[in-house]
């Protein structure tokens, strides 16, 4: 895209989910293949895109981070970039070759400043945490031709023998990206990872009984009696149980994502691909439709903002729980969740565990993984697998069933 740019501009456009956008500047001063790149996560970095005189090889060269470039500055250095090209000069060469043989530790910088920002912002703070916590301590003066197999190895145990099995494992991932992204960049042919074996992970599964369920709603009922965030947290408690989505996802729900609230029956939960975390990678929206007593919920609730209503009317995009998706809501459902649950006696029980409650209720009722796998949003088939032994009661009776009419038995 062609845009005159300007600071405020470079500010405030909006991130396009999935993509890197690049803002080609059209205004009189601007030397040519600057631009503007922002990331599907928001990072937004002066560049300038050129070609090699001798091979013709397109590059792209960043000048800076916005924030700290005011545009007039970021020009004035792509026109010196650019008078170095026009005379034969490749920049971006001079400045890879200026690393020399880089230090783990100036691999991650780089991997930060260039390679990160087209991750999610959760997976980038997590990346980063990781970078701090254990892979620079251990590993950071290091030459990145210099480790071997032996040294991730030796931190992967190191980390285990800490008591955090799993942390080990990512770590472990992590500096397989780092070392896949320094081969890219020509920093070393092979990467010191490959083969090495991960602990075993046996992935957290707490359904609830009847019993518990039952107790549950009775506590829920009981909170939103109460009225102000209690009401509003036993919402988002009802409508966790009765669609399986994520705690994010229902916080982030818009009035705008529901179609035909008032058609018995056919009410849809429309979820843009950026409000999921298989949208996020696939770019694929999500259609979920609503149970009646999901829908119950959210009529409630569209009627208290309707005329006589308890709460001001909203307008037609704006979310359904106050403060959305944002650090306080999230801490607001959190709090409330924790009380509820231990007045329901399911202290061990997570936010999260009612998204596999869901797909075990499904199960038990005969449902199959292809239809489950929709309902909860999976892009891989692979990710519902974990239920399928699940399954085994329903199909179980299923066959008792085949055998006693085979028998000449009642079904």
């Amino acid at each position: 895209m062609r845009e005159n740019l300007t600071d405020r501009l470079a500010a405030t456009v909006a991130p396009t989910p999935g993509k890197i956008e690049r803002y080609f500047d059209t205004h009189k001063r601007a030397p040519r293949g600057f631009l503007l790149r922002v990331t599907p996560n928001g990072a937004r970095v002066w560049a300038l895109r050129y070609r090699v005189r001798d091979s013709l090889h397109e590059r792209e060269l960043t000048i800076g981070d916005v924030k700290s470039w005011p545009i007039a500055e970021a020009r004035q250095e792509a026109h010196r970039l650019r008078r170095e090209i026009d005379t034969g000069g490749d920049p971006l060469a001079g400045r890879e070759k200026a690393r020399g043989v880089p230090t783990i530790a100036e691999l991650a910088e780089r991997f930060i400043e260039e390679a990160l920002p087209s991750r999610s912002k959760g997976t980038a703070d997590n990346y980063k945490a990781m970078l701090r916590d254990w892979i620079l301590p251990a590993l950071g003066k290091r030459k990145v031709a210099g480790v071997d197999r032996d040294d991730i190895e030796t931190l992967h145990r190191k980390i285990t023998a800490a008591g955090k099995p799993r942390q080990a494992n990512s770590v472990k991932s992590l500096c397989s990206v780092l070392f896949k992204q320094a081969i890219s960049w020509k920093l070393r042919d092979n990467n010191p990872c490959t083969g090495i074996a991960g602990n075993t992970e046996h992935r957290r599964e707490r359904f609830l009984s009847a019993d518990e369920i039952e107790r549950l709603m009775a506590e829920v009922e009981r909170h939103r009696a109460m009225g102000g965030h209690w009401s509003d947290s036993a919402d988002k408690i009802e409508l966790a149980v009765f669609t399986g989505a994520r705690r994010g996802e229902i916080l982030g729900m818009t009035w705008a994502q529901i179609e035909n609230l008032d058609d018995t029956g056919a009410t849809t939960w429309v979820l843009p691909s950026r409000s999921t975390k298989e949208g996020k990678r696939t770019g694929r929206t999500k259609r979920l439709p609503l149970s009646e007593a999901a829908v119950a919920v959210l009529r409630r609730r569209c009627d208290e903002r309707g005329p006589g209503g308890k709460v001001v009317p909203l307008r037609t995009g704006d979310h359904i729980f106050r403060a959305g998706n944002s650090k306080a809501g999230a801490n607001e459902l959190e709090g409330d969740w924790y009380v509820i649950r231990a007045a329901a006696g399911l202290e061990d029980v997570r936010f999260h565990d009612l998204r596999h409650n869901f797909a075990s209720v499904a199960v038990g009722q005969g449902l199959s993984l292809e239809i489950i796998g929709k309902a909860l949003g999976h892009a891989k088939a692979a990710t519902t697998q974990r239920y399928a032994h699940l399954a085994e009661a329903p199909l179980r009776a299923a066959i008792e069933k085949v055998a006693r009419v085979v028998r000449g038995r009642t079904p």
